[in-house]
C-alpha cells in the first residue's frame, strides 16, 4: 500500500506553494517492544482473534449552517481569550468532507473486518441534517445536507478572508496559492449516494455530536437561529468575545451583522436521546435509550469484548471526563472479563487520556462525582485483559504505551481524523502469538480516491481527492502536517506479554 507525498506545485502564494499529492513508497511495519524483549524465539504468525477498523472524527458538516462560528475565526484564532475554541472553525475543504467519508467507507467495505469502531465527532455541530448524512454514509443511502450552499465561500458574499473556489481573489489564493474550481460549490452541495460499510460498526458520542461547535451546551438559545433565515457573519459590537461567552451565553456571539439565507428546518439540533435512538443496533441498546447512557459492551467475535465509553462532559467545553456511575459500570465489566479465560478487552472512547481532565462547570462539592484520565486509566490497567484503548479527538496518529502494576499494560491508539490531513483510518489485527504474547498490528488506511485530482469534479471520488489535497495545503493548519505521527504511530506491530 503506497503512501501519499507532496508533489509538484500547482500554484504559488506569498507564504508557500499549493501542491498536488502523489503516491509514495509503501511504509513497512515496524515493531515496538515497550513491554517485551525484542527477540523472542517462536514469535511470528499466531492466531488472529479479530481485525478491527478504527474510524474517527468524521466531522460531517453542514458548512452553511447559521449556528457555526466560522466568522469568529477571523479575529479570534490564536487569541488567549478564546482558548483555541475558534482556531479550527473554518476549513477550506469542509464542503467536501462528506465525500471524503464516502470514499473511506467504500474503501473499508472492501477489507476483511470483524467490526468498525467509530469513536465520535461523527458530525460537526450536533444538527439533525448532519446526523442524517453521517448515518447514510455508514449504512448506505442518499446524502443530502442542505438544498444549496449559502455561506461565505460564495463569491457574491464578497468576503476574501475565505477560500472561494470560483474565479476571483481571496486570502487563500494570495497566501497559499489555492486553485480555482468554477462551479465547485454547486457540485459539492449536490446530493449523492453512498454505499454501505457492510460490516458491523459501533457508535460512540463525541463533543461535536452533542455540543454547539463541540463546546457549548446552549442549544436551547440557538434553536430558532439554526433553522432560520439569517446567517451571522461577524461578531457583535459590545459583546465580550471569547470562550467564556461561548460556554455560558452562546447566543450573544451570534447577534452581530447577518445575511439572509434560506431557512432549513432539517438543521434542528439533535437531542442526546435522538442521537442514542438513531444509533440503536450499533452498540447502543434499548437500555441506553431508557437510561440515557452513552456506554455499552459488544462482543464482535468469540474472545473479544469492546467496551465503548461516553467521555463527554455535560456542562460543556471540548475535553472530556466521566461520571462515577459509568466508572462503576466499567469496573463491573472488567471484573466479568477478568481472568486468563476471559476475553481480550478493547476500550473505545472519543477522548484520549490527554484530554480527559475537563473540570469546566464542576463545583467543588460535585468533584467527587467525576472521574478523570488517571482514575479511568488506573481502572483499565488493573485488568490484564485490557490490551487496547482506541480514541480520537486530537486529529492525529499517536500510539502510547501505558504500564500496569504487574509489568504488563495496554496500548492507547489515537487515530487521525477524516476531516483534516491526513484523512486516514486504521486497521488493527489482534492476534495471540505461539509464545502466548498478544500482538496488535496497526495499519494506516488511505481512502481509495486518487492522490491527485484528475477527472470530472461531478464525480464524488474526485471530490474526495480534492478534499484531501485541500486539507494538506491548508496554510492555516500547516502544523497539522505532523498529524500523520511518527513511524512508531502508524504501521507498527505492538507486543504485550502473555496473560
Amino acid at each position: 500500500m503506497s503512501t501519499l507525498l507532496p508533489g509538484e506545485p500547482l500554484g504559488g502564494g506569498t507564504d508557500e506553494a499549493y501542491r498536488r499529492l502523489r503516491p509514495g513508497p509503501a511504509e513497512p511495519h515496524r515493531s515496538r517492544w515497550d513491554f517485551t524483549p525484542p527477540l523472542v524465539p517462536g514469535r511470528g504468525g499466531g492466531r488472529v482473534v479479530a481485525t478491527l477498523a478504527h474510524l474517527t472524527d468524521l466531522h460531517v458538516v453542514d458548512p452553511g449552517s447559521p449556528a457555526r462560528l466560522d466568522f469568529a475565526m477571523r479575529s479570534g484564532a490564536g487569541r488567549p481569550e478564546w482558548g483555541g475554541a475558534v482556531d479550527w472553525v473554518f476549513r477550506p475543504q469542509e464542503l467536501l468532507t462528506a465525500h471524503a467519508v464516502r470514499s473511506m467507507v467504500a474503501t473499508l467495505a472492501g477489507l476483511p473486518i470483524d467490526v468498525c469502531v467509530v469513536t465520535g465527532d461523527n458530525i460537526d455541530n450536533g444538527q439533525t441534517n448532519e446526523l442524517d448524512a453521517y448515518l447514510a454514509l455508514l449504512d448506505g443511502g442518499e446524502v443530502r445536507l442542505a438544498p444549496a450552499y449559502h455561506g461565505p465561500q460564495r463569491p457574491d458574499w464578497d468576503d476574501d478572508w475565505y477560500w472561494r473556489p470560483d474565479p476571483g481573489d481571496d486570502r487563500y489564493k494570495r497566501r497559499w496559492g489555492f486553485p480555482t474550481h468554477p462551479g465547485l460549490l454547486d457540485l459539492a452541495s449536490a446530493p449523492f449516494t453512498a454505499v454501505p460499510l457492510g460490516h458491523p460498526w459501533l457508535g460512540c458520542l463525541g463533543n461535536h455530536d452533542l455540543l454547539i461547535g463541540g463546546a457549548s451546551a446552549g442549544q436551547a438559545s440557538l434553536g430558532d437561529l439554526v433553522t432560520g433565515p439569517r446567517k451571522p457573519v461577524e461578531l457583535p459590537d459590545g459583546v465580550p468575545g471569547g470562550l467564556d461567552t461561548l460556554l455560558a451565553e452562546p447566543a450573544a456571539l451570534f447577534s452581530g451583522r447577518s445575511r439572509p439565507v434560506p431557512a432549513v428546518p432539517e438543521r434542528a439540533f439533535a437531542s442526546r436521546t435522538e442521537l442514542i435512538r438513531r444509533h440503536l443496533g450499533h452498540g447502543f441498546t434499548e437500555e441506553n435509550l431508557r437510561d440515557g447512557t452513552g456506554y455499552h459492551a459488544f462482543d464482535p467475535v468469540p474472545g473479544l469484548r469492546v467496551l465503548t465509553l461516553d467521555t463527554n462532559h455535560p456542562p460543556g467545553h471540548w475535553d472530556g471526563s466521566m461520571d462515577q456511575r459509568q466508572l462503576a459500570w466499567l469496573e463491573d465489566q472488567l471484573a466479568r472479563a477478568g481472568g486468563p479465560d476471559g476475553p481480550l478487552v478493547v476500550l473505545a472512547s472519543h477522548h484520549a487520556t490527554a484530554s480527559m481532565n475537563n473540570r469546566y462547570g464542576v463545583c467543588p462539592d460535585q468533584e467527587a462525582d467525576r472521574a478523570y484520565a488517571a482514575e479511568v486509566l488506573a481502572t483499565a490497567l488493573r485488568c490484564p485483559n485490557v490490551v487496547l484503548w482506541l480514541n480520537g479527538h486530537h486529529h492525529a496518529n499517536r500510539v502510547t504505551a501505558h504500564f500496569g502494576p504487574g509489568g504488563g499494560g495496554l496500548y492507547e491508539v489515537t487515530t487521525a481524523s477524516i476531516t483534516d490531513w491526513p484523512s486516514q483510518a486504521r486497521l488493527i489485527e489482534i492476534a495471540i502469538e505461539p509464545t502466548g504474547e498478544i500482538r496488535l498490528t496497526s495499519t494506516m488506511i488511505d481512502h481509495a480516491a486518487p492522490a491527485g485530482v484528475s477527472g470530472d469534479l461531478a464525480d464524488p471520488v474526485q471530490l474526495a481527492a480534492l478534499h484531501r489535497e485541500l486539507a494538506y495545503n491548508d496554510g492555516v493548519r500547516a502544523g497539522r502536517r505532523g498529524a500523520e505521527g511518527s513511524v512508531a504511530d502508524r504501521n507498527v506491530h505492538l507486543y504485550l506479554p502473555a496473560r
